[in-house]
């Protein structure tokens, strides 16, 4: 587990909405994957308490004994300094090691207190992220790595969770999470758009504006396309051919030759 410490609550998409504001100051919008070597290398950083210094430090691997990386923060300026082995590894795209730098930056994004380490191998959520994850300074961190690495847009257009973390560089659980919630998000639109359209159609209705249904294409041509003499059987002019020489009836159902008045020698009703 990496250390965590309560911090002033946020909500998950206003973590995101911040990740999404330092990519764009950063350049990183639209870029796939994220370079988040350059980004620590840069010299500065625009936090949630305005714009810092920063300062990225590697060190050797025994200087930081069962930590990870680790952020600490000091007058005007944010120091990030993580081990070697996971800085050459994020170098070689290692999700893991990418999303453990991203993590550093979540923290010096958000965060403005005491340090906070990620511990050597830390996974899944701590105590305090499990009780009140809003208020987490590790689920928050989380929350921010994924969001500054993945690009949401371009990820809800992928087919898997493995496609995730390939195309982005992250690992497979940040992948994994991301991917479940982008699906729930689709299916919840789908649900609005739903509602919204049945919303919609009671509305008309009420209103007395809907729109008619349009006349099927058989009833409409017989509707108007009737021949100009009435049925000889029952009267009416609801008379439509049948091939070059036969008709039939619409009210009545005489079907055969148009007999001429008085003749009916030739009815084959049915």
């Amino acid at each position: 587990m990496s250390a965590d410490k309560r911090v002033p609550g946020r909500p998950d998409e206003e973590v995101r909405r911040i990740a999404e504001r330092t990519k764009d100051g950063c350049g990183a919008s639209r870029r796939r994957p994220v370079n988040i070597l350059r980004h620590l290398e840069s010299g500065s950083v625009l936090t949630t308490y305005g714009r810092k210094k920063l300062t990225f430090i590697v060190v050797d691997d025994a200087e930081l004994p069962g930590v990870d990386a680790k952020t600490e923060f000091e007058s005007g300026a944010v120091v990030i300094t993580c081990k070697r082995s996971v800085r050459d590894r994020a170098e070689m795209g290692s999700g893991r090691d990418r999303m453990t730098l991203a993590h550093e930056l979540g923290h010096a994004v958000l965060h403005h207190s005491v340090p906070l380490f990620r511990v050597a191998g830390a996974a899944g959520t701590t105590k305090l992220s499990k009780e009140t994850a809003y208020s987490s300074a590790e689920h928050q961190a989380k929350v921010f790595a994924a969001a500054f690495l993945i690009h949401d847009e371009d990820a809800a257009q992928m087919s898997s969770a493995e496609e995730i973390s390939v195309e982005f560089g992250v690992s497979k659980q940040a992948a994994e999470i991301c991917f479940e919630r982008l699906q729930r998000k689709a299916v919840r639109a789908q649900a609005v758009e739903r509602v919204r359209r049945i919303a919609e159609e009671a509305k008309a209705v009420l209103l007395g504006k809907r729109t008619p249904d349009p006349i099927p294409p058989r009833l409409s041509t017989l509707a108007t396309n009737y021949l100009p003499d009435p049925c000889t059987a029952c009267g009416k002019e609801t008379l439509t051919a049948l091939g070059a020489t036969k008709v039939h009836c619409e009210s009545c159902g005489f079907s055969g030759d148009q007999l001429q008045d008085g003749d009916r020698s030739g009815d084959t009703r049915f």
